[in-house]
């Protein structure tokens, strides 16, 4: 993968991680104003808190290159919940930021597995010599 490649990663990476630090930080530190919505969109209460751990654990992963595919993948299932959750209340104006937040976890997962592969055969071509 070419350097401006790596940065450009790096960058989205970091940028999600924030993006997701700041929301599960949220959901942890003021449940009393988070978890009304989760039962107002249908969901129980614990819920919000649930999310809450995995989008922090998901935001640090994506800021470890071994586990940032694994990260990207797992908080992209709940970014397509978010996007459901969105649509399913009708509130379409709003569904643009879970869906292009999807779109970038996805670009992660694959550039990380992408890299992941890239590796692999170096190692096993260097192994073979």
């Amino acid at each position: 993968m070419s350097k401006g490649k790596v940065i450009a990663l790096w960058v989205v990476s970091g940028l999600l991680a924030m993006l997701f630090l700041f929301a599960g930080g949220t959901k942890l530190l003021m449940p009393a104003q988070i978890k009304p919505m989760f039962v107002k969109f249908g969901y129980a209460a614990w819920f919000a808190t649930f999310i809450g751990v995995c989008e922090t654990l998901g935001g640090i992963g994506l800021l470890i290159p071994r586990l940032a595919a694994l990260a990207s993948a797992c908080l992209s299932v709940i970014m397509v919940g978010a996007v459901y959750t969105v649509a399913a209340n009708h509130m379409y104006n709003e569904v643009a930021t879970p869906l292009v937040t999807l779109v970038l976890l996805i670009v992660v997962c694959y550039a990380r597995l992408k890299a992941a592969r890239g590796e692999v055969r170096e190692q096993a071509m260097s192994q073979s010599n």
